[in-house]
């Protein structure tokens, strides 16, 4: 998985603003099925993954679909157990905020997508903070 995170990290990164919204948008997804996993497990505040998932979902919904690639796969039981074990994925979308911000200087949309996604950075950091 962290390979995958890497390439989405680079493309968060990429001065191309259509790769920069393709991994936003691969971001946005697997942040979305996370928080999802997490929602039903038990091991944190379940409205706060709904949130996370509704915040993706909402900002993913307003970028424009990935022109190739494919989901990262997910698997479940990969999710490190108490509070780091989502560190990883709310820094992710904490990137892909910073990313969609940068790019909503010139877009409206993309500034909405931008707040979107930093409720779901934060939403999915505080789910296991009790």
């Amino acid at each position: 998985m962290r390979t995958s995170m890497n390439a989405l990290d680079e493309a968060l990164e990429s001065p191309d603003p259509s790769t920069v919204l393709a991994g936003a948008w691969e971001a946005l997804d697997l942040g979305e099925r996370v928080a999802d996993a997490v929602t039903w497990d038990g091991t944190g505040d379940e409205l706060l993954a709904l949130t996370a998932a509704q915040a993706c979902l909402a900002a993913r919904t307003l970028l424009p679909l990935p022109g190739s690639g494919r989901p990262l796969p997910l698997d479940a039981s990969v999710i490190q157990p108490g509070h780091g074990g989502l560190a990883p994925y709310a820094d992710l979308l904490d990137r892909a905020h910073r990313a969609l911000a940068y790019l909503a200087e010139q877009d409206v949309q993309l500034g909405e997508a931008a707040e979107h996604a930093a409720t779901a950075a934060r939403a999915l950091a505080a789910v296991r903070e009790l």
